[in-house]
């Protein structure tokens, strides 16, 4: 647990990494293993902060702009960007040793964002592709608190909770003046609670990590309730270089001798990793009529690694590419993601 100090936070905060699947990303953990979105149970000691940036690029599918009017003839309004791009920058603090809380802001990119429309003209109906433009902006801002319920290296068990706040903007408009729809927004306009958990288990420098996330979407701007959203997965590591050392927990071990056991041996690693994540997302709701061609889930593997400084920075990369997918009309397929992260304990 607090090893944060000496292989600290490549993963503080973990969004895509954030479901590539809707416009806006999902709720972020915070850890230092595990893979580049599912995070590990470990906490920051008390008193220690920890910072973060995170860059995430995803690549959806191309749709031709055929396939999105036919999809907008028959009421699906599908759209497509270039890419995707999220910026984030996050800080964590220990309250005690085993309470962590961090706060995480997103920057959103949507490149070149264009959408299936379908009108009347006359008597007539008609089918084309809206040019949206490239949007960008502050999004929504993750409180979130996690507190370990186990004590020692070995194993350890953490719960989550926090909210998301409507911090992001949700009045970009179109090229021609026109609001653009709530799922294209940087920001939701909702306050989402998000719960959570995370535990992992060690065999000397093999590492298991497993996590998961849960968001509950209200209703935000112009009357539309996101769907809910899981993000949650399983990661293997393993560390190349000095083996951790693992701390039994007993009643004459106290936390401020681990501390200085960890400074006095901090040493330089290499992580190796691989993750199979997944993502589902329910279906939207605009003025209270489901949209049915939204939402969906998807499954991906991400091989990665990680370097942790003997000094406290520590940076990863990770490429996940999707094993199976199941998304509704109206979003595209994902073709990869690639996320980079550099954190820093102190």
């Amino acid at each position: 647990m607090k090893k944060m100090l000496c292989a600290p936070v490549a993963a503080l905060l973990a969004f895509p990494a954030t479901p590539a699947l809707a416009d806006h990303m999902g709720a972020s953990g915070f850890g230092s293993g595990g893979g580049i979105t599912v995070f590990d149970p470990d906490t920051l000691d008390g008193g220690h902060w920890a910072a973060g940036l995170r860059l995430s690029y995803t690549r959806p599918e191309q749709r031709p702009d055929a396939d999105l009017a036919a999809l907008a003839a028959r009421h699906i309004h599908a759209h497509n960007t270039d890419y995707n791009l999220n910026a984030s920058v996050g800080l964590a603090y220990g309250v005690s040793h085993h309470l962590t809380v961090s706060a995480e802001l997103p920057y959103v990119h949507r490149h070149d964002l264009r959408e299936g429309a379908h009108a009347h003209v006359g008597e007539s109906a008609v089918s084309g592709v809206e040019q949206l433009g490239t949007v960008a902006g502050i999004g929504d801002l993750n409180l979130l608190a996690k507190y370990r319920l186990s004590e020692g290296e070995a194993a350890g068990f953490a719960l989550i909770g926090g909210i998301k706040l409507p911090t992001g903007s949700t009045h970009k408009r179109a090229p021609d003046g026109e609001r653009l729809e709530t799922e294209h927004q940087p920001g939701s306009g909702s306050w989402d609670p998000i719960v959570g958990a995370s535990a992992s288990t060690r065999m000397g420098s093999i590492r298991l990590t497993a996590s998961g996330l849960y968001q509950f979407s209200t209703k935000g701007a112009q009357h539309t309730r996101l769907g809910n959203r899981f993000q949650g997965g399983i990661a293997l590591s393993h560390r190349f270089g000095p083996a951790p050392h693992v701390h039994a927990p007993s009643h004459n071990h106290h936390h401020g001798d681990e501390l200085d056991e960890h400074h006095e041996h901090a040493h330089s690693s290499w992580d190796g990793f691989v993750e199979l994540g997944g993502e589902w997302e329910a279906r939207q709701k605009i003025g209270g009529q489901i949209e049915e061609a939204s939402g969906g889930k998807w499954a991906w593997v991400a091989p990665g690694f990680r370097f942790n400084s003997a000094s406290g920075w520590s940076a990863a990369a990770a490429l996940a590419i999707p094993v199976w997918q199941r998304i509704r009309a109206s979003h595209p397929d994902n073709r990869y993601r690639l996320t980079l992260s550099l954190g820093r304990a102190f």
